[in-house]
C-alpha cells in the first residue's frame, strides 16, 4: 500500500482545451478520497490521469516512490468502478468476476478461492451462476465491485458508480462502500458531483473547479471552515447564503441592516485590509422565530417549504436582500407573515468580494 501523489499535473486536450491546471495533491495509504466539483471542473480527468487511462501533459504522478506517468494502466494494479457497471451479458456473476484473472493466466484454484471470498464479502454467494439481466441495479453493482476485489488492487477508483440507481438504492450503496474500504482497508478514489455523497463518505474531500483545487480537507473542515466563496456555495443544501456588506466600526452593514460582530471578527477583517466584503451564514445556522427578540432583524417570509423534519423558509430583509432559513418541521409560517432572525457571531462568513477568500477561517489549499 502506498500514497499516491500529483505533483504540479497539467492536463491540455488538443487543440487549447486546459483541463486540469497545476494540480498538486497528496492521497494518503488507505484513504477514501472523494473528488466532487461541478460538471466539466476536471475530477474525471484526474482520475483517469490516476488510472492511465490518460497521461499528463505536464507533472508527475507517483505511486509511493516510483513515478508511474508514463506507466500503463495494466501496471499500476489498480481497479476502476464505471458509471455503467460494464458486465458481459452472456456471462453469468463467476464468469463476469473470474474474467480479467483468467485473461492474466491466473490458476484456476486462485481465481475460484478469490471469487468465493469477493462474493461472501458483497453477499451475493448466492447469484454467482445468475446472468446480469436476472440481476437488480444493485446486486449488478455488487457485482462490479467483486469484479474489482478478485483482483486484490493496490487502489480502487471509483468514477460516479451509483448515479443509475434511485435514492433509496444510493444511500444503500453508500454504506456498502464504505464498510468495503474499510474492511479490505485499501485506498479508494472516488468521483462524484453529488456533495451529499462527498460529505457522507469521504475521510477527505477534495474540491475541484475549472481545472484548479479549491480546497481539501475533512467533511468538517469544508463545511464549517470553507477556503472561499465557491467552497462555501458548493458544500450545503440548502446553500449558503451571501450579502454583499462593509465594515462600520464593529458592524457589519448590508442594505439598510447593521449586524454587530465581536472584535475578534473584526480584526480578522482589518487585517485583511478589505472594504468590500460578503457575508455569508448557512440556512441551518439562522435563528428564526415568530416573536421578537434583541438583535434579531425583522423579515418577510416570501416562500414556505415544509420537508417533514424541516422546513425551509425564504424570506427578505430590509433592502431586498433575499435569503433561505432552514426551521424545525414544527415551524409554523406562511407566505406575507413576518418573523425575526437572529446569526451566531461563531457561525458566519466573511468573504473579501475581490479574492473570495474567506477572511475569517483562512485555509491553506492542501491540508496533509
Amino acid at each position: 500500500m502506498v500514497n499516491i501523489e500529483l505533483k504540479k499535473v497539467n492536463k491540455i486536450f488538443k487543440p487549447d482545451v486546459h483541463v486540469l491546471k497545476g494540480i498538486d495533491l497528496t492521497i494518503r495509504d488507505k484513504e477514501f478520497m472523494v473528488l466532487v466539483g461541478p460538471s466539466g471542473c476536471g475530477k474525471s480527468t484526474c482520475l483517469n490521469i490516476i488510472a492511465g487511462l490518460e497521461y499528463v501533459t505536464d507533472g508527475n504522478i507517483f505511486f509511493g516512490d516510483v513515478d508511474v506517468s508514463e506507466l500503463p494502466p495494466k501496471e499500476r494494479n489498480l481497479a476502476m468502478v464505471f458509471q455503467s457497471y460494464a458486465l458481459y451479458p452472456h456471462m453469468n456473476v463467476r464468469e463476469n468476476m473470474s474474467f480479467a484473472l483468467k485473461l492474466a493466466k491466473v490458476d484456476k484454484e486462485i481465481i475460484n478461492r478469490n471469487v468465493v471470498k469477493a462474493a461472501k464479502i458483497l453477499e451475493i454467494e448466492s447469484l454467482l451462476d445468475r446472468k446480469p439481466k436476472e440481476l437488480s441495479g444493485g446486486q449488478r453493482q455488487r457485482v462490479a465491485l467483486g469484479r474489482c476485489i478478485v483482483r486484490d488492487p493496490t487502489v480502487f477508483l471509483f468514477d460516479e458508480p451509483l448515479s443509475n440507481l434511485d435514492a433509496k438504492l444510493r444511500t444503500q450503496m453508500r454504506g456498502e462502500i464504505i464498510k468495503l474500504q474499510k474492511q479490505l482497508q485499501t485506498t479508494l478514489i472516488y468521483v462524484t458531483h453529488d456533495q451529499v455523497e462527498a460529505m457522507s463518505m469521504a475521510d477527505r474531500i477534495t474540491i475541484l473547479n475549472g481545472g484548479y483545487i479549491q480546497q481539501v480537507g475533512t467533511p468538517s473542515e469544508v463545511y464549517n471552515t470553507p477556503r472561499n466563496i465557491f467552497v462555501a456555495g458548493f458544500i450545503g443544501a440548502p446553500s449558503m447564503n451571501f450579502m454583499r456588506c462593509e465594515l462600520q466600526g464593529s458592524n457589519l452593514v448590508f442594505g439598510q441592516n447593521q449586524y454587530s460582530i465581536n472584535s475578534s471578527i473584526v480584526e480578522k477583517i482589518k487585517t485583511a485590509n478589505s472594504t468590500d466584503l460578503i457575508l455569508g451564514i448557512r440556512p441551518e445556522h439562522i435563528q428564526i422565530t415568530p416573536d421578537k427578540r434583541q438583535d434579531a432583524f425583522k423579515v418577510k417570509i416570501d416562500v414556505v417549504e415544509y420537508l417533514g423534519a424541516n422546513t425551509i423558509i425564504e424570506f427578505e430583509f430590509k433592502g431586498k436582500f433575499a435569503s433561505l432559513a432552514v426551521a424545525n418541521g414544527f415551524y409554523s409560517a406562511k407566505m406575507g407573515d413576518h418573523a425575526y432572525v437572529s446569526f451566531p457571531n461563531e457561525k458566519i462568513h466573511v468573504f473579501d468580494a475581490k479574492s473570495e477568500l474567506n477572511l475569517i477561517h483562512k485555509n491553506p489549499i492542501q491540508q496533509l
